[in-house]
């Protein structure tokens, strides 16, 4: 099936894994959810019409966490092209400073704290995340990925570890 951009719906979300110390607080999905159900993932959802990413991604950690973040540090970008006439553009952001009374349990599955490797070793982890977290939350390098799917199948993967390798030598 040839893949015709013009006919596909191009949607942004935002994606935020706070931190603190050496934890990542992580959202276990509920069974119920219809995207990523029971499995273990950062916070988000989409970008509402006039919103910036920034605004985005605080209002979705204050809905599902009851928190707000000193700072809010756009480190990611992940598209996904799931083959199902829509491109998803997900924006990956780090928070720190962290205030505010913490919701353990919400409609969205339960929060608690990880630590990086207990996150991506996890056998419930959203499949994607081990491909960039730890590049994420050190910060040293923008991480960008490409994520295609044929049959709801992970087909192919890119990510520009390479392009700043390249360009390091």
């Amino acid at each position: 099936m040839e893949v015709k951009l013009k006919e596909m719906k191009v949607a942004p979300y935002t994606l935020i894994f706070p931190i603190e110390g050496d934890k990542v607080l992580t959202l276990h999905r509920s069974t119920s959810k219809k995207v990523q159900p029971d499995k273990i993932n950062g916070f988000g959802g989409k970008v509402e019409p006039g919103e910036s990413l920034e605004t985005s991604a605080r209002r979705e950690l204050r809905e599902e966490t009851d928190l707000t973040a000193k700072e809010m540090l756009l480190r990611g970008m992940l598209t996904r092209v799931p083959g199902n006439g829509y491109i998803f553009h997900l924006y990956i952001f780090i928070a720190t400073g962290l205030t505010g009374e913490l919701k353990d349990h919400t409609e969205e599955g339960e929060v608690s704290w990880r630590t990086v490797t207990d996150l991506i070793t996890h056998p419930k982890v959203a499949p994607h995340i081990p491909q960039y977290l730890e590049q994420v939350i050190e910060g040293k390098d923008f991480y960008c990925g490409v994520r295609f799917y044929k049959d709801e199948r992970l087909v192919e993967y890119a990510d520009n570890r390479e392009h700043f390798n390249d360009r390091r030598q």
